[in-house]
C-alpha cells in the first residue's frame, strides 16, 4: 500500500507535469495571442478584462483555484482536451488561421480543466467554455483572414448558379466587381461577420435556454452555418439579377441592406426552431466513481505521456517545400521609383511577422507611370484580392478579367474609375504565377509553397494589356521577383 502522503505527492508532481506540458506545447498559441492585443479595440480589450475579472472570482468563490486541485482521469474532460489539442495542431499544418487554434486551444484547457475540479461544477461551465471559446479568439483580432476567401467562393457559388439556370452570363469576377460597387455592408449583411454575428446568437440562446452540448447541438451548429452562407448567397444572387438582368442599380443600393437583414433573421430564426429540439438541462455523465485505483493511475501514466507527446508535436513547424527568403526586391535602373510611405490601415494590416517585405512605390518606366506595391508573406492570411483594396482607396472598379500577359504572368486585369485608369496583379511564388486567390490559399494548403509575392500595378491612365510596353514592364518586374527567389 502506498501511504496518503505519497500518493498525495505523486498526484502533485502529475498535474505540475501535465500542467507544464500543456503550457509548453501550446507556446505558439501564447505568443499570437499576445501580439494580436496590440490590434484589439479598446472596448474588446475592457469586455475580456471584465471576462477574465469575473472568471477568476468565480474560481475563488467556488473554492477549487488553487489549493485543491486534485488531478482525476475523467473520460470526457480527456477526450476535450486531447481533442482540442490534436485538432489545434492539425490545423496549424494546413490552413493555419490562429483564432481556431487558439479556439480549439481554449477548448482543450477547459477539457484539462475538468481533470483538476469537481464533476458538476465542470459540467455546469461547459456552455460558458463554449462561448468564451467562440468569442475571444475574434473579439482579439477578428480578421481571420477568412473573409476574403468567402467573398470570392461566394461569388464563385453565385455564377455557377445563375448559369445552370441561364439567367445572366455574369461571371465571378463581374460579382465581386458589383458586391463591391454597391454600398458599404452592414454588419448582417457581409458574409463573414453574418456567420460570426449567427454564432454567437446561437451561443447566447444556447446559454439562456440551457441546452444541452452534444450530437444534436452540433447538427444545429453546423445548419445555422449552412442557413447564414445560403442566405448570403441568396443576397448576393438577387442583387446580381436586379443589376445584370434588370438593369436596376438604384433598386439595388437600395436592397442590399434589407436583403442582409432579412437573411440574417431567417437563418437565425430557423436556427432557433432547430434548437427546441435539443435537450435541455445536462444530462448526469457516466464516470467510474473509483478515484484511486491502480487503473486510474495508469491511465493519468498514459494521458501524461500523450500529452508530452503532442506538446513535442506542437514545437515543430510545417513542413516548407519552399524556403525561399526574399529581404528585397531591386527593380533595373530602367524603371525610376521613389518609395512611397503605407497608408495607416495598410501599416495595420501588413504588420505581420510573416511579412518580411513590403515595398510601396511610385514608379515611371518609358510611357508607363502609376504606383506599385509588392508583398513578400509566408502566409495566406497577410495578402488580398486587390480590388477589394482599390474599392477601399475610392476608386470604382468597372470590369476585370483574367489576362495571360505572357507565357509566365496569369495575371487579373482592371478597369478603374469608368475606363480612365487601369490595374493589374498576380501572385508570384517561385514555381508559378496566379491571379485567383483562392488559388493561392489552396497552393500553400496542398503544397507549403509557402514564399508568395503578390505584385499589384495602378496605372496613372487607361492602359492596353496587350500593347508591348505593358508585356515588357510587367515580364521586367516579374523577371526580377524571379531572380530574387533564387538568390
Amino acid at each position: 500500500m502506498i501511504s496518503k502522503p505519497i500518493a498525495k505527492q505523486q498526484s502533485s508532481i502529475q498535474t505540475i507535469v501535465l500542467l507544464s506540458a500543456w503550457i509548453i506545447g501550446n507556446l505558439w498559441t501564447y505568443q499570437w495571442f499576445i501580439r494580436s492585443l496590440r490590434y484589439t479595440s479598446r472596448l474588446n480589450l475592457i469586455v475580456l478584462g471584465l471576462g477574465l475579472t469575473a472568471l477568476v472570482i468565480q474560481s475563488i468563490r467556488s473554492s477549487f483555484f488553487p489549493g485543491s486541485l486534485k488531478l482525476q482521469f475523467r473520460l470526457y474532460p480527456v477526450l476535450l482536451m486531447l481533442g482540442g489539442e490534436i485538432c489545434a495542431i492539425i490545423l496549424k499544418w494546413s490552413i493555419n488561421i490562429p483564432q481556431l487554434t487558439l479556439l480549439c486551444f481554449i477548448l482543450g484547457s477547459y477539457g484539462l480543466l475538468g481533470m483538476l475540479i469537481p464533476e458538476k461544477t465542470w459540467r455546469k461551465g461547459t456552455t460558458l467554455a463554449v462561448i468564451g471559446a467562440c468569442l475571444i479568439p475574434f473579439l482579439v483580432a477578428f480578421n481571420s483572414g477568412l473573409g476574403f476567401p468567402m467573398r470570392v467562393l461566394t461569388a464563385h457559388a453565385v455564377a455557377q448558379t445563375l448559369s445552370e439556370f441561364h439567367l445572366s452570363a455574369a461571371s465571378s469576377h463581374d460579382i465581386i466587381v458589383m458586391e463591391n460597387g454597391i454600398a458599404q455592408v452592414d454588419l448582417p449583411c457581409s458574409g463573414m461577420k453574418s456567420l460570426w454575428t449567427g454564432t454567437v446568437f446561437l451561443l447566447g440562446a444556447t446559454w439562456l435556454e440551457r441546452r444541452q452540448l452534444g450530437f444534436r447541438w452540433l447538427l444545429v451548429a453546423i445548419a445555422n452555418l449552412l442557413f447564414l452562407t445560403f442566405a448570403n448567397i441568396a443576397r448576393v444572387m438577387i442583387l446580381v439579377m436586379v443589376i445584370e438582368v434588370w438593369q436596376q442599380q438604384q433598386v439595388a443600393d437600395i436592397l442590399h441592406l434589407p436583403l442582409g437583414v432579412v437573411g440574417f433573421i431567417l437563418a437565425s430564426l430557423a436556427t432557433w426552431v432547430m434548437l427546441q429540439k435539443v435537450p435541455q438541462h445536462l444530462q448526469q455523465l457516466s464516470f467510474s466513481t473509483t478515484e484511486n485505483t491502480e487503473p486510474k493511475k495508469s491511465n493519468l501514466n498514459w494521458l501524461l505521456g500523450i500529452v508530452i507527446v503532442l506538446g513535442v508535436i506542437g514545437q515543430f513547424q510545417p513542413l516548407q517545400l519552399n524556403q525561399s527568403k526574399i529581404t528585397s526586391i531591386n527593380l533595373p535602373p530602367e524603371i525610376t521609383t521613389e518609395t512611397l510611405a503605407l497608408s495607416p490601415a495598410e501599416a495595420n494590416f501588413f504588420d505581420n511577422s510573416a511579412n518580411p517585405l513590403v515595398q510601396k512605390l511610385r514608379f515611371k518606366s518609358d510611357l508607363l507611370s502609376g504606383s506599385m506595391l509588392m508583398v513578400v508573406s509566408d502566409t495566406w492570411q497577410a495578402h488580398h484580392p486587390p480590388e477589394l483594396c482599390f474599392t477601399g482607396s475610392g476608386l470604382k472598379v468597372d470590369t476585370m478579367n483574367s489576362r495571360l500577359i505572357n507565357d509566365s504572368i496569369n495575371a487579373r486585369w482592371l478597369s478603374l474609375q469608368n475606363g480612365q485608369l487601369s490595374a493589374a496583379y498576380w501572385f508570384q511564388s517561385a514555381e508559378t504565377t496566379t491571379n485567383d486567390f483562392v488559388s493561392r490559399i489552396w497552393e500553400h494548403i496542398s503544397h507549403r509553397d509557402k514564399t508568395w509575392v503578390l505584385v499589384s500595378i495602378l496605372y496613372d491612365q487607361a492602359e492596353n494589356p496587350d500593347s508591348v510596353a505593358i508585356k515588357h514592364f510587367s515580364n521586367t518586374i516579374y523577371q526580377t521577383i524571379d531572380r530574387s527567389f533564387s538568390s
